[in-house]
Formats: C-alpha cells, structure tokens, sequence
C-alpha cells in the first residue's frame, strides 16, 4: 500500500479538530465488486492538549499500531482500506470488505482495538460521502500550506498581498452571467480578466474558458478562507469552477492552490 495515494486534510468531527486521511488506491478495482460491508472500530490514545490530537510522540505510537492493523486486515481476501480520521483521542479506522467475520475476527486478537461495528454499505457512502475530502476542504487546506509556506519565507502576513483567483467554465454563456454577478455583486477586486478563447493545452484535455480576478488583501485575518468558500459556492451556482488562488509572493515559484 502507498501512502502516496493516502488523501490527507485537516477538518472537524462534533466542532473538535479532525485530521483525515482516505485512501484513494485502486478504488475503482474494489467499489462495486461486493465489497457491500464496512467495518469500524476506535484506538485510543492519549491527547496533546484541548484539541484533542495526539502529540508527536503519541502520534508514533498510534501510526505504528495503524500499520499493525492494515499488515494483518489487508492480508484478508477483498479488503479494502477506506481512511481513518483522528480526533478526540481516538483514532477510527474504516475498512470495506466481503467477508466480515474473517476482518473481526482478526481485530478481536488485537488488544487496542475497541468499539468494532459492522454495517452494510453497498454504496460505499461512508468513504465519498464523509472520508474522502471535498473540493472545498482540499482548498482551504492548501490554502493553510501557503500561508505556512510565507510564514516560514519571513513574510507578514499582515501585509497587504496581490491575490490571484482562478475559475473555469466549459461554455462561455456559463462565464458572462458569473462575471456579472461578480461586477455587480459584493465583491471587492482590482481587476477582472477572462480568456475570449476556449483554452486548451493538450488534445486530451476538455476546453475551458478562463476568468481570473485580482483583490488585494491582508492575509492574517482569516479572510482569505472567506473568500475560498464564497468563491467556491459562486463557481457552483453558475456550474463553473473554482480552480483557487495564488499570489505575487509565490508566482515565481509556480506554487498556486488547487
């Protein structure tokens, strides 16, 4: 199993701080292939602090008895690992099968596992639906990265940055009303752009019309996660999509959120 194809974020569960990992290796080669019963179950372990993660050291330890489980369960026919999230002091781990007896069986040798519960799930709504991350968390992820990745060149965030958005429309007659909104709505930017022309790099790739709109913004207020979701849920509304942000401190070193 590749780590490499591990979906990790950061996001809640009951307004404690949750971090989330899914698994998004060969789904296509277990979805649908009578994998119809997930099995969950909890390892405890002790939190850092209020938000309830492990520290450091704590998070070791609970990686070390994750791997533990996935060598033995995934060695079991027609397994497959959804994710797991951490949160609260306790770790709940997912995992889609067909023969369920065998995977619980296996798990009661294990003396850290706790709370193990079997359910059908012939439409695998636990792993699309809460475990795999949305567009918008993976944005507003990235979008913690780059301000870390500022943070750590010596940059104020308090400083007032040129800040990039970036939308995609596959009709045009889709971007001209949205742009619209943009003009007439609330929406505070400095320029406002768009490609005439659908644009189209390689042959495989589907045509699109590009909007992009330029604000300049303080970054250490939260603001910035505003505009993710606001401009987010606007794309959506005019079946567009947004692609994210990027900004002038970072250009040059190609790093843009999407």
């Amino acid at each position: 199993m590749d780590m490499a194809n591990w979906q990790n974020y950061r996001s809640t569960v009951n307004g404690m701080p949750a971090v989330f990992t899914a698994n998004i290796e060969d789904v296509e080669k277990y979805h649908g292939k009578d994998l119809d019963k997930i099995v969950q179950f909890t390892i405890a372990y002790k939190a850092d602090d209020e938000t309830g993660l492990p520290s450091e050291v704590e998070y070791d330890k609970l990686i070390n008895r994750v791997f533990k489980i996935l060598a033995q369960l995934t060695a079991l026919p027609n397994v497959f690992f959804a994710g797991h999230f951490i949160c609260n002091a306790q770790a709940k781990m997912h995992f889609y099968c067909e023969y369920e007896n065998l995977v619980v069986e296996t798990l009661q040798q294990i003396d850290f596992v706790k709370d193990i519960n079997v359910q059908k799930d012939l439409s695998w709504d636990t792993y699309f639906d809460f475990l795999l991350a949305s567009p918008l968390e993976i944005k507003l992820n990235a979008t913690e990265e780059l301000l870390d990745l500022l943070k750590n060149k010596g940059r104020d965030l308090s400083d007032t940055y040129l800040v990039e958005h970036s939308f995609h429309f596959d009709e045009e007659e889709k971007m001209f009303p949205f742009m619209d909104e943009l003009s007439l709505g609330d929406y505070s930017f400095t320029t406002l752009q768009y490609s005439a022309q659908a644009i189209q790099f390689n042959e495989d790739d589907e045509p699109y019309f590009l909007v992009k709109l330029e604000q300049e913004i303080s970054l250490d207020n939260g603001e910035i996660f505003e505009q993710v979701e606001r401009f987010e849920k606007l794309a959506g509304q005019f079946s567009g999509e947004y692609i994210g942000w990027e900004c002038d401190s970072l250009m040059d070193a190609n790093k843009q959120l999407n």
